[in-house]
C-alpha cells in the first residue's frame, strides 16, 4: 500500500466500491437502500427488497411466448411515471387505444427499432444512459446474448435513474445473468403470477411465488382465459363441439 493513502482512505474506496449496483456480493444478505418504482401492486412491493421496482439497473423478466401479457404487470408504474418511456423492439406495436383508456400519455411513449443484435445493444447501451427515458423497456426476441452483452446493459443502466426492463424467453432462466432482479411472468384466467428466483441482497434460495388479481375488466376477456392451462384453447374447441352435437340431437327429437 503506498505511504501516502492511509488505511482509513482504503477502507473508505472499498465501502464506495462495494456500495455501487453492479457490484455483486453472492449469497450476502446486503444491499444497499437504492431508490425504487412502486409496482403499484402491494404484495409485489413487499416481496422486492427495497419495495418498488429499482432504478439504475437491469430487471429481468422471463416469460413464454410473445403473449404480451408485461403490459398488465406494468400498466400501473407506466402510469405513474412522468418522463418518457422508451420500447426497444417489441414484438408487436401497442394497441394506442388502451393505452389511452389505461391513462398513459401517447407523446411519452416512444418506439425503437434494432435489426440485429449489435444494433440492439447499441441501443440499449444508449437509451439506458439517457436521463430523460424513465423507462426503457427492451424485448430480446432472437437475439440471444452472451454474459459479456448482458453485463455491457447492466454498466450502462448504471448510469441513469430510470427503470430498465430486458424481457427474455422464460427458457434463459436457467443461463447466468449480471442483473440484479430476474422473475418470472405468467397470466392465467385470474392471476399474475410471479416467481422472483433472483434479487440482490437475497439468498438464491428465497424464492417468492406471488399471485396478482387481475383487473376485473381483464377476466371479462375470452382471450386471457385461455392463457390459464385448465382452459386452453384446444379444450374451448371440444367444448364447443360437444354443445354443438347435443344441439343437433335435439333438432333431430
Amino acid at each position: 500500500m503506498p505511504e501516502n493513502i492511509s488505511p482509513l482512505e482504503t477502507n473508505s474506496a472499498l465501502e464506495a466500491l462495494f456500495n455501487r449496483n453492479h457490484i455483486w456480493r453472492g449469497a450476502s444478505y446486503y444491499t444497499t437502500r437504492q431508490a425504487v418504482v412502486s409496482t403499484g401492486y402491494p404484495e409485489l412491493n413487499e416481496a422486492l427488497v427495497n419495495g418498488g421496482w429499482p432504478k439504475s439497473t437491469l430487471i429481468e423478466i422471463c416469460q413464454k411466448g410473445l403473449q404480451q401479457q408485461e403490459w398488465l404487470l406494468l400498466l400501473p408504474m407506466i402510469k405513474a411515471l412522468k418522463g418518457y418511456t422508451v420500447l426497444l423492439n417489441p414484438p408487436a406495436t401497442p394497441f394506442c387505444q388502451a393505452l389511452i383508456q389505461a391513462g398513459i400519455d401517447l407523446e411519452r411513449v416512444l418506439i425503437v427499432k434494432a435489426s440485429n443484435k449489435a444494433d440492439f445493444v447499441m441501443s440499449f447501451c444508449e437509451l439506458a444512459r439517457t436521463q430523460a427515458c424513465d423507462l426503457l423497456l427492451a424485448w430480446q426476441q432472437h437475439q440471444q446474448l452472451s454474459y459479456t452483452e448482458l453485463r455491457k446493459c447492466l454498466l450502462a443502466t448504471n448510469e441513469n435513474a430510470g427503470v430498465c426492463i430486458l424481457f427474455r424467453h422464460e427458457s434463459t432462466q436457467q443461463h447466468s445473468s449480471p442483473a440484479a432482479l430476474r422473475l418470472h411472468n405468467r397470466v392465467t384466467a385470474h392471476h399474475i403470477q410471479l416467481n422472483l428466483f433472483k434479487q440482490k441482497g437475497v439468498l438464491q434460495q428465497s424464492i417468492h411465488n406471488i399471485k396478482l388479481p387481475l383487473p376485473q375488466l381483464m377476466k371479462a376477456l375470452p382471450a386471457y382465459s385461455y392463457l390459464d392451462q385448465t382452459n386452453t384453447p384446444e379444450k374451448h374447441e371440444s367444448n364447443r363441439k360437444s354443445a354443438t352435437i347435443t344441439s343437433l340431437r335435439k333438432h333431430k327429437k
